[in-house]
Parts: C-alpha cells; sequence; structure tokens
C-alpha cells in the first residue's frame, strides 16, 4: 500500500529543513504527538544533508484483529537521509520500523520552493509479507501513519 501527501509551508525551503532537523523541536514535535521516550540518536544538518535516526514509543489504538501484532505502547524506529540545497530543494529518504510488527514502511520527500514558500511532497509504502493478515496489518499501520504524518506536518507548518 502506497500513500501521497503534499504539504504546503509558508515557510522557505531552508527555514523548514532546519526545523526538520532541530533537536530541540524533534522532541517538542513527539512529545505533542503523544510519544514518550524520544530520543533523537543521530541529527547532522549540513548545508547540503539530514541525516536523522530518531526513536521513541507511540501509542497505537489497534482493532482486537491486530493486537497480536501491535501493542498499546510501539517501540518505533524512523531514519531520514536528505541531500540537496536551499536554491535547488532537498531530496530524502526515510525508512520507519516498528519494533515486533511486521511491516516495513519506507518512503521519500521532495522538498521543493523558495526563500518564502515551499512543498514537501511525501510518499511512504508499506509491505508486509504475512499470508491473509498482511494485507489488513499494512493497510491499517499505513492509516495510522497518514494521520500522524498529518499531524506532524500541522505541528511544523504551525511551530516552524
Amino acid at each position: 500500500m502506497e500513500i501521497k501527501a503534499k504539504h504546503a509551508y509558508p515557510h522557505g525551503v531552508e527555514t523548514v529543513l532546519q526545523n526538520f532537523g532541530n533537536k530541540e523541536k524533534i522532541v517538542q514535535k513527539f512529545t505533542t504527538l503523544h510519544a514518550r521516550n524520544v530520543k533523537v540518536e543521530t541529527c547532522k544538518l549540513t548545508k547540503t544533508s539530514l541525516d536523522l535516526l530518531v526513536t521513541r514509543e507511540a501509542p497505537i489504538d489497534a482493532p482486537a484483529l491486530l493486537k497480536k501484532f501491535i501493542g498499546e505502547w510501539n517501540f518505533v524506529t524512523q531514519e531520514e537521509h536528505w541531500k540537496g540545497s536551499a536554491s535547488k530543494g532537498y531530496e530524502g529518504d526515510i525508512r520507519v520500523e516498528i519494533k515486533g510488527v511486521p511491516v516495513t514502511i519506507t518512503g521519500k520527500f521532495i522538498l521543493s520552493g523558495d526563500a518564502n514558500n515551499c512543498t514537501n511532497d511525501v510518499s511512504l509504502k508499506f509491505e508486509c509479507s504475512i499470508p491473509l493478515i498482511g494485507g489488513k496489518l499494512a493497510e491499517f499501520v499505513a492509516n495510522v501513519s497518514k494521520g500522524e504524518m498529518q499531524r506532524e506536518y500541522e505541528h511544523i507548518r504551525d511551530n516552524c
């Protein structure tokens, strides 16, 4: 399953990327979104790249059918790698792992715009190889992620 989103920011490319790469803002964002034990393991921001590794415990309210795979609180590892420049935009790759949940989450970002406004085009892919239930599990994780992604966008847009 794949989900796509276009996030428009009333801020320039460089400002938004700096927000993405600010440790304090990362912790604030995930804490505001009800995660706990948020740790920024890696946050290396330069003029041409951003490398992030963030871990956290996230609450997920799963239906009974999926509770075997998804707990009330889940350990999430999120890794992002961005490259580019403020004038040409940035492209990024993301990989998210939810410990104990057999769903692979990968994706791409394209952050483009100018010094005043920018757009982040997001594409995430969800895969699960478990027969029968795998499609439902990937679909559930995708739907949860879509909501989280929207809340993250709104938080960054409003607090950049």
